[in-house]
């Protein structure tokens, strides 16, 4: 290929080279001739041109297109698995919060039952509790009440005992002091404990 652009360069070179002077011999000819020569010029200055650019730019084009599309190929596939890869961690993500949503469903249940469970304890508690007391509270008032006779019955007794001592010390006599002896006497020898 090499070969092949460089004899097409020299002999466009010795076209041009010939082509000169019968140009200008031709400029009298007319201008519809010169016209057609000029271009034939340009176009094949353009495909030199454009052979040359082809032969020199062409190998580094094609390495950097080449480069180009496999860092596009590339990054393509990067950014398709990172989206496979976010598209799986947020169906994790979905799958975990409906879990979440459960799990929490399922806690405030139990939160409930064991509050429900907690508060009829508590309820029975306060009943046992208060029927106790209630107990509690008759069992003190019927020994307070026992106590309060008792003390009155001491009291009473302790009354009379004063009353009867005062009594028997201002009426009590030597002569009755004999007779109630006497009278003891006889009863423990009849044997009548009345």
């Amino acid at each position: 290929m090499k070969k092949w652009i460089t004899s097409a360069a020299i002999l466009a070179a010795a076209f041009f080279v010939c082509a000169a002077p019968a140009a200008n011999a031709a400029e009298g000819a007319g201008a519809e001739h010169r016209s057609w020569l000029l271009l034939m010029f340009f176009t094949i200055n353009f495909i030199l041109f454009v052979s040359v650019l082809v032969y020199f730019a062409g190998p580094p084009l094609r390495k950097f297109f080449a480069d180009r599309a496999a860092t596009i190929r590339t990054a393509l596939s990067r950014a398709q698995s990172a989206l496979a890869e976010a598209e799986d961690m947020a169906n994790k993500a979905a799958a975990r919060m409906a879990a979440l949503s459960a799990e929490l469903k399922k806690v405030a249940d139990e939160l409930e039952q064991e509050t429900a469970f907690q508060i009829a304890k508590v309820k029975d508690l306060a009943k046992s509790t208060a029927e106790r007391i209630r107990r509690d509270a008759e069992m003190s008032h019927y020994a307070m009440a026992e106590a309060a006779k008792r003390r009155v019955r001491a009291q009473l007794a302790e009354s009379a005992a004063t009353l009867a001592r005062d009594l028997i010390s201002r009426n009590f006599q030597p002569s009755d002091q004999g007779r109630l002896i006497d009278g003891f006497m006889d009863k423990l020898g009849t044997g009548d404990p009345r």
